[in-house]
């Protein structure tokens, strides 16, 4: 069974992308990061957000967007496919971004809707819309927004990332649940 749709407000979801940019920002002054670090993670988040805002431009304020959940079948199923695709790619020869595949197969998955998406697109068919269509870093956000969506985390148990940090002394002992580790 499908598990529940979430809807996606790009405004929103850029100013979330802001906030982390300032979250960086602090980091990075605190000296909690390396400059080097604070930029490489900066432009990862303001090109998701320049993206984001392109697609407001393009498609409007009001275009519906929403993602989902797995299923467990379902994860399997995106699994196989992620393989057999890395494996045809290798016999080909060809030169293939592992992670940008993945982008793509992970927010095909779980793209419910989008304006460049067709109304109840099989898999396959959201796949291969989100690796046509939209620019590369808006296919990143939506990955990453499916991938928050289909990690677990409650609150009441630390991360591994955060025990790692704990034991470093970098964090305190409390568990986060704001970002995703």
């Amino acid at each position: 069974m499908p598990r529940d749709v979430i809807e996606l407000d790009l405004e929103e979801e850029a100013d979330r992308l802001g906030d982390r940019l300032d979250s960086i920002a602090e980091a990075e002054v605190a000296g909690e990061i390396t400059s080097t670090e604070a930029k490489q993670l900066a432009g990862e988040v303001e090109q998701q957000m320049f993206a984001l805002e392109e697609a407001l431009d393009e498609y409007g304020p009001d275009a519906t967007w929403s993602i989902r959940a797995f299923t467990p079948g379902e994860k399997a199923e995106l699994t196989g496919l992620i393989s057999r695709a890395k494996d045809q790619a290798e016999r080909a020869g060809r030169d293939v971004d592992v992670e940008a595949m993945l982008d793509n197969y992970w927010a095909g998955a779980g793209l419910v809707e989008a304006p460049f998406l067709d109304a109840g697109a099989e898999l396959q068919d959201r796949i291969a819309a989100v690796r046509d269509t939209p620019s590369p870093y808006l296919a990143e956000w939506i990955s990453n927004r499916v991938t928050e969506e289909n990690t677990l985390g409650n609150g009441h148990r630390k991360s591994y990332s955060e025990r790692v940090a704990a034991k470093k002394g970098d964090a305190p002992d409390e568990p986060t649940s704001d970002e995703p580790s």
